[in-house]
């Protein structure tokens, strides 16, 4: 974990804040200017493959280790740890899937890092109709959805347009959700592994964006993007309790990156007050004193909740990951995965089966809830301290701060986003509500036996 650190603070300091203010410039102008280099060099030093399983050659990290290099990042700048960080949400879905990915996408992934062209993922839930409603069981009911999946002979036919994708326009694979019934999303919801050099998909737009701009934002067009059936990640129809494990997952990461806003806004006005002649005298005030020590609880504070629900969610998830029979399927040597009797039952529909009873003899619907909401509570939480806290630096500094006044200036932009993306914080605080206060049990797992309109088991 120190060593993971260590490398993401070398990768800040080094490469990312001497270029994020550029970066910025240059995406506010054009919002499709992405830089490449930053990925190749970021990739170098492992934060590419912090998630991807030993198996396929990463590091095999969870919840923690990402939320770790997500504070580092964005303590320098949000928006380029925003596309590590979205590279690493498109791969969640892959390590619910089992091993069935180990030896195709996800090896493919860490090769491309050791030739040194870096390929990305990237997740896409949120559509132009129905954005904060697809997180959550319930509210997907009534969904807006306007995509859907069509089964075609060997696998399905996608039509549709996601919106506000991150990484969506320079990713080369997308976990994409879409229904195979649109009037019934809450049951039909399904997770598409897919390519995105598919004949049919498209990039329609790059929004120009306030804050967070080094990682752009997609709106994606469908029209009849083939998927085979192996590009089925878990069973069909698991999609909406898949997409509430990976939001669980994610949301503590995202109250990093706020946490990681929060100190580089602070460290930089500590930084002015303390070496700019402009601001001679200022920290003999108490004042500033006072409001300094407030910053640094709140920082500390923030860091406590989502290290708190990242503890959780690696303990809810690690024993499945950890389970004695996928430790020996990682031991198994490359080159026998790789055949095609191994790599078709790792495909077949009782190996998908296999995981989800996995899933189910390791952890509960309670535990899972638990962790979905402490998750919820941190990514809420930190979010809001990043925007007083930005806020209290700016104000701090006032207009004759210089190079930091900009600085402070982009952190209180990228702050904003915080609030927003991974639910915005009223979803998320209505999920404390239900799994904390309410003590309610959210359905976060597949269940054990999927059961057809027609009331048949399948």
């Amino acid at each position: 974990m120190e060593s993971l650190r260590a490398h993401a603070r070398d990768f800040a300091d080094g490469e990312v804040r001497s270029r994020a203010l550029e970066i910025d410039r240059r995406c506010g102008d054009d919002p499709r200017y992405f830089d490449w280099d930053l990925v190749r060099a970021g990739a170098a030093h492992g934060l590419l493959r912090f998630l991807t399983p030993a198996p396929a050659g990463g590091a095999g990290g969870l919840a923690m280790q990402a939320s770790v290099v997500m504070e580092e990042l964005s303590a320098a700048c949000p928006g380029i740890a925003l596309i590590f960080g979205a590279h690493a949400l498109g791969m969640a879905p892959l390590l619910l899937g089992g091993a069935a990915h180990w030896e195709g996408v996800l090896s493919g992934l860490v090769a491309s890092e050791r030739a040194e062209s870096p390929e990305l993922m990237a997740c896409a839930i949120t559509e132009p109709e129905a954005g904060t409603d697809v997180e959550d069981p319930d509210l997907l009911r009534r969904a807006r959805i306007s995509t859907r999946a069509r089964r075609v002979r060997g696998g399905f036919r996608l039509t549709g347009t996601k919106r506000f994708i991150s990484n969506g326009s320079v990713a080369r694979w997308l976990t994409v959700m879409m229904p195979t019934d649109p009037r019934r999303p809450a049951d039909t919801l399904t997770c598409f592994l897919v390519d995105a050099r598919s004949e049919g998909f498209g990039v329609s737009r790059v929004e120009h964006k306030m804050g967070q701009r080094a990682c752009p934002a997609a709106e994606l067009t469908f029209e009849e993007v083939f998927v085979p059936d192996r590009y089925v990640v878990g069973r069909e129809g698991d999609g909406a309790p898949e997409t509430m494990i990976v939001l669980a997952c994610s949301r503590a990461p995202v109250g990093a990156i706020a946490t990681g806003i929060a100190r580089g806004a602070y460290e930089r006005v500590l930084q002015w007050l303390e070496r700019d002649p402009a601001a001679r005298g200022l920290l003999e005030h108490q004042h500033v004193q006072l409001e300094l020590a407030w910053m640094q609880e709140e920082i500390h504070l923030a860091r406590q909740a989502y290290m708190d629900a990242a503890t959780e969610v690696d303990a809810t998830l690690g024993g499945a990951l950890s389970h004695p029979a996928v430790r020996a399927l990682g031991l198994v040597p490359a080159s026998v995965r790789r055949r095609h009797a191994v790599r078709a039952w790792l495909e077949s529909d009782l190996a998908r089966e296999a995981t989800v009873r996995l899933l189910h003899r390791t952890t509960d619907e309670r535990a899972m809830t638990r962790a979905l909401s402490l998750s919820s509570l941190a990514k809420a939480h930190c979010a809001d301290v990043a925007m007083r806290v930005t806020g209290a630096a700016l104000e701090l500094a006032g207009l004759h701060a210089g190079l930091i006044r900009g600085e402070l200036e982009k952190l209180w932009r990228d702050a904003k986003l915080t609030q927003i993306y991974e639910g915005t914080n009223q979803l998320n605080r209505l999920e404390v509500y239900r799994g904390l206060s309410h003590r309610e049990t959210i359905r976060c797992l597949p269940p054990l036996d999927r059961v057809a309109s027609d009331g048949a088991k399948v």
